[in-house]
């Protein structure tokens, strides 16, 4: 990947609705839409990659659903997390919660449980339709794009995260923490080894951030932690769609 992807020189970024909102501005405006009972994790809007190959995102807009070549954003936060349904995803309507789910890739809750890293549904060849894993990992990135004073969840399936671990090891090799850029997503349409299409992320370099800029993304995401932990953002079937057509990761 070039060396410009994490280039020292500065972007000025203006349109991001985050750099001319008080923090303190934010916080009541989530207070006061959402009332006493809060906002989680769960309540963010969901992006997911396309099925059969599609290289356009669909995301959540004012008048409704829009299609988007790429998402443009900073990522304030991000974790693995890992899935299993035991019934098959082509049998269910894509809304049916994982039998056993992790927020952490490490420790699972429900049926079977227990240590991810040593569970027979997590090994390569586990999935009774390839060689991929029956228990499926997801990379979820919490992105606020320029509109938005809110995170969106980007779930990155299987076949994505690899890629998607490659981007944060080429930033992490510059000392680029992922809050100090912008970073762009995209879709390339692939085949699997059976010949079947699916789309995999690709992360880019949108421009750093102004040191001033990259500390205001960090005390916004101190501000939203509490939030994301307050509850699971569990993927759903439909988020890991194209989990069984990707690669082994």
């Amino acid at each position: 990947m070039p060396s410009k992807e994490v280039a020292k020189k500065e972007t000025a970024i203006s349109p991001f609705v985050i750099f001319n909102t008080e923090i303190a501005a934010i916080r009541e405006a989530m207070v006061t839409n959402v009332g006493d009972e809060g906002i989680t994790a769960g309540d963010f809007e969901r992006i997911k990659v396309p099925a059969g190959g599609g290289t356009a995102w669909t995301v959540q807009g004012l008048d409704g659903e829009d299609l988007v070549k790429e998402l443009s954003g900073i990522i304030i936060a991000w974790r693995d997390t890992r899935a299993y349904w035991r019934v098959p995803m082509e049998e269910s309507d894509g809304n049916m919660p994982p039998d056993c789910f992790s927020l952490d890739a490490r420790t699972g809750t429900g049926t079977p449980g227990g240590n991810c890293h040593k569970c027979d549904l997590a090994k390569f060849g586990s999935d009774p339709k390839g060689d991929a894993q029956a228990c499926k990992l997801v990379r979820q990135l919490f992105l606020v794009r320029e509109d938005n004073l809110l995170p969106e969840i980007v779930n990155l399936p299987p076949s994505s995260v690899k890629p998607a671990r490659q981007y944060f090891l080429r930033l992490a090799s510059k000392a680029v923490p992922c809050y100090s850029l912008i970073t762009k997503i995209g879709l390339e349409k692939t085949k699997n080894n059976q010949g079947i299409a699916y789309a995999r992320a690709v992360l880019t370099s949108g421009g750093r951030l102004t040191p001033a800029q990259a500390q205001r993304v960090k005390e916004y995401a101190a501000m939203i932690e509490p939030f994301l932990k307050a509850a699971p953002a569990v993927p759903v079937a439909k988020d890991v769609a194209e989990a069984t057509d990707g690669e082994v990761v």
